[in-house]
């Protein structure tokens, strides 16, 4: 009678947390509550620690790895027993807590299969994924991960990695930074992953110096589903350091314990369902250019964000947010009154806070915000149409369609934790139906025949990896889940997407009009050759329920790799010759996604085997999707009409996009956009018109082109030019760096859209920040980040209507 009771209860409070946007509780007796929502939304359930086994369950490690099924990484060839997937039980480590496991852990990292080492070995031919069973491993010193890496551990027994207490000080316990590409700043560090581990610093005295991840890594990096656990009331233990590198996106993390949860400068991030708990500070700012804080929780925390530090940290956003029993939410340093740069611009919205303390103050301890209703905006900062303001409280009124509970709704990246190996497809170990994935074989048929089977009886297709070359469309129906091995590649080849008249995409998610699933994660797409007609990926499906059709840790590129002939063909001044593919991703009107942690990358250089990279990739993304879209944590970068096209659209939240202005564009250019591609109205190009015929800082792609649409919601944008008319005799060389105003239009925004919301605008080395024909916003007038750069806090100009 007391359980019933107990259930009762839990019941009664779910109904109320659902009946309500804002409910502050602690961690502390509501895992049950937690657990029983994600029953009942269908949802994992939280990160949970289990008893140590001896062997893991996990359908991940029951696959074939060692037999004609296996991983095949093809670019290595004749090396046919290169080993992608390693168990580090295999390599010596035990996970007893006893035994020192460092070495052997950094053996199954580092392993050629041949006696060989993967460090400053190239970057995307010896993929591994690491896999770490259950048990608590004992760490004496650093363990270094590598490029194109990703360490899993079991989702239903998360490995501990556990410092001893002799653990040097001033190191950190997993280092994701590889020391292979030094001297870019992690900005090359791309292609690393983390999921499913503890890591422990308890064993360390807490006023020893000590960081449990360092993780100053670049676009295609991945954290989530990750716990650290560090002394309360230290004075030197830092969770996370992120003291360099462009990642785009680190999610689903608990933080606890420690000085610092996470320390950053990182150039731009989406922190998403980030939870931190008996942090002296949660997140300490000592540098960047501009963050979203999505979806944190800040629990007995002695402040949440210091933002006092130096450096050109242009904007903050923290939205969706809680705070409880918790110091002021931020500390910030006021720029308000500066000649120069203004920066610390914060943008507050939807913020459920408890306790005495304000949710912000100066770094002079002067409150400048004491509390906030969860339903309003707070900015400081610049606001067009307007000035500079000093806490202007708005109301932002939100798409329906957009949210769950209501937040912005998100999702955690699947791990199929309770799956069985019988639910799972090998596509190369199906009967009758040969997949070969070595970069050479069309594996289209078999493969199209696979997911549809497997979608009719609801099993997850598995890629071990390889690289799978398709000549016509990979279509995958509605009821797909699709995992891949260390990123595997899916390429296009052929005259099936030679006619960029009739662009076809290389793969379509659902037809249009269909309603299913299809989950799709951990996969490269790309295309094998110069392919003026491939449209990469395509989606037409949308969802019986928010985030039923989505993508994690799933990338886009365009050269730059030994897998395509691309990296090796445009190496020419004149991009016209490498018209190399349409259009990176197309969300088409029909389509409802959810994406995280996407990176589109037109390679501005070659990570291994290749020359100059000089190519004109038409499109970035084209969304024209009406049933609901997420972005969360999304980059492309180097195209030649536009990054982001947002044609149409229709309820649609981003948070965080990343650009990079193609670095052939420019002064100096022998292409000015839009050629070298055709202008093509069907797809909402933009023409350029509006320039001059020779104005060459005016023809360069746009960051961002928004035509028209309804209820769009932009937190975050990190819009970035470095270079213009680059060749190969001038290549990031000083007659080619970019000045203040290098770039004339940032992004542009016609048709009037309806109920645009853009909080947290962040440019570099452009005149107008976005070319709307109303108030034009200029670098000049809005100085501040990424020097030289401007900041806006919230363009406001097309915010009437929606919703």
């Amino acid at each position: 009678m007391a359980q019933i009771r107990y259930i009762l209860s839990l019941l009664i409070i779910a109904t109320a947390i659902n009946s309500v946007q804002c409910t502050l509780h602690s961690d502390h007796g509501h895992a049950a509550l937690h657990a029983l929502r994600a029953r009942k939304r269908g949802a994992q359930a939280p990160f949970t620690m289990a008893a140590s086994v001896n062997q893991s369950t996990y359908w991940l490690d029951a696959q074939d790895h060692t037999g004609p099924s296996r991983g095949y990484a093809p670019f290595i060839a004749p090396d046919y027993t290169y080993p992608v997937y390693r168990n580090v039980r295999s390599y010596g480590a035990v996970g007893d807590g006893v035994q020192d496991d460092a070495a052997s852990l950094q053996n199954a990292i580092n392993t050629d299969g041949q006696e060989g080492n993967r460090y400053r070995n190239e970057v995307t031919t010896r993929p591994a994924l690491v896999f770490v069973p259950g048990g608590e491993y004992k760490i004496s010193k650093t363990v270094d991960l590598r490029l194109n890496t990703i360490l899993v551990g079991d989702p239903n027994n998360p490995p501990v990695f556990k410092a001893t207490a002799e653990f040097n000080a001033g190191s950190s316990l997993i280092n994701g930074y590889d020391f292979a590409t030094d001297g870019t700043g992690g900005t090359t560090n791309f292609l690393v992953a983390i999921k499913n581990i503890v890591i422990d610093t308890t064993n360390v005295d807490k006023n020893k110096s000590v960081i449990a991840l360092n993780w100053g890594v670049a676009q295609a990096c991945q954290l989530t589903n990750v716990k650290i656990r560090m002394p309360r009331n230290s004075r030197g233990h830092i969770g996370i350091a992120i003291d360099q590198g462009s990642t785009i996106a680190l999610t689903d993390v608990k933080i606890i314990g420690g000085a610092v949860g996470i320390r950053n400068r990182n150039q731009q991030v989406n922190f998403k369902s980030i939870s931190f708990q008996f942090c002296t500070t949660a997140i300490a700012f000592t540098g960047g250019f501009t963050s979203l804080i999505q979806g944190a929780k800040f629990d007995t925390c002695g402040l949440g964000i210091d933002a006092t530090g130096g450096g050109q940290l242009g904007s903050v956003i923290i939205l969706d947010s809680t705070s409880i029993n918790s110091g002021p939410l931020i500390k910030f340093r006021d720029s308000s009154m500066n000649s120069g740069d203004r920066n610390n611009q914060i943008v507050i919205e939807n913020l459920c806070h408890s306790g005495n303390d304000s949710v912000a103050v100066a770094s002079d301890g002067s409150t400048k915000l004491q509390r906030i209703d969860p339903a309003d905006t707070w900015i400081w900062g610049n606001v067009a149409p307007g000035n500079y303001q000093t806490g202007k409280i708005i109301r932002t009124t939100r798409s329906g369609k957009l949210l769950a509970n209501g937040r912005f709704f998100t999702k955690a990246q699947p791990s199929y934790r309770t799956w069985a190996k019988e639910q799972v497809v090998n596509v190369k170990a199906v009967s009758g139906r040969p997949v070969k994935g070595d970069g050479t074989t069309d594996d289209c048929a078999s493969l199209n025949a696979i997911l549809s089977d497997n979608a009719a009886q609801g099993k997850i297709t598995y890629f071990p990896y390889g690289v799978y070359i398709v000549r016509e469309t990979l279509t995958i129906p509605p009821g797909s889940r699709l995992v891949g091995e260390a990123w595997p590649v899916i390429s296009g080849i052929g005259s099936f997407f030679g006619d960029l008249n009739n662009p076809q995409p290389v793969v379509m998610v659902g037809k249009p009009g269909e309603i299913g699933i299809a989950e799709i994660q951990d996969i490269r797409f790309t295309v094998a050759d110069i392919l003026p007609g491939a449209i990469i990926v395509q989606v037409n499906l949308a969802g019986a329920a928010q985030g039923d059709v989505g993508f994690w840790n799933s990338h886009i590129t365009v050269g730059g790799s030994a897998d395509t002939k691309v990296n090796t063909a445009c190496s020419s001044g004149n991009t016209g010759s490498c018209l190399a593919a349409f259009a990176m991703l197309h969300l088409t009107k029909t389509s409802s996604c959810y994406i995280e942690n996407m990176w589109g990358w037109t390679a501005d250089h070659s990570l291994e085997r290749g020359g100059f990279q000089n190519i004109a990739t038409g499109r970035g993304a084209l969304i024209e999707a009406t049933q609901g879209t997420w972005l969360t944590g999304t980059s492309f970068e180097h195209n030649t009409l536009y990054n982001y096209n947002l044609r149409n659209a229709q309820d649609v939240f981003a948070g965080m996009q990343q650009t990079e202005t193609a670095y052939w564009q420019g002064a100096g250019s022998q292409q000015n956009a839009p050629n070298p591609w055709p202008v093509l109205a069907r797809y909402g190009d933009p023409d350029f018109r509006w320039c001059a015929e020779a104005d060459q800082s005016c023809r360069m792609g746009l960051a961002q082109n928004i035509d028209g649409g309804l209820s769009l919601y932009l937190y975050a944008a990190a819009f970035w030019t470095f270079f213009h008319g680059e060749v190969s005799a001038c290549y990031n060389c000083p007659a080619t760096t970019c000045g203040p105003n290098c770039i004339k239009n940032q992004a542009r925004i016609v048709n009037n859209p309806r109920g645009l919301r853009w909080y947290g605008v962040n440019i570099r080395n452009s005149d107008r920040m976005l070319l709307d024909g109303k108030v034009d916003p200029r670098q000049f007038n809005n100085p501040g980040g990424w020097s030289p750069g401007g900041v806006i806090a919230a363009y406001l100009v097309f915010s009437a209507g929606g919703a």
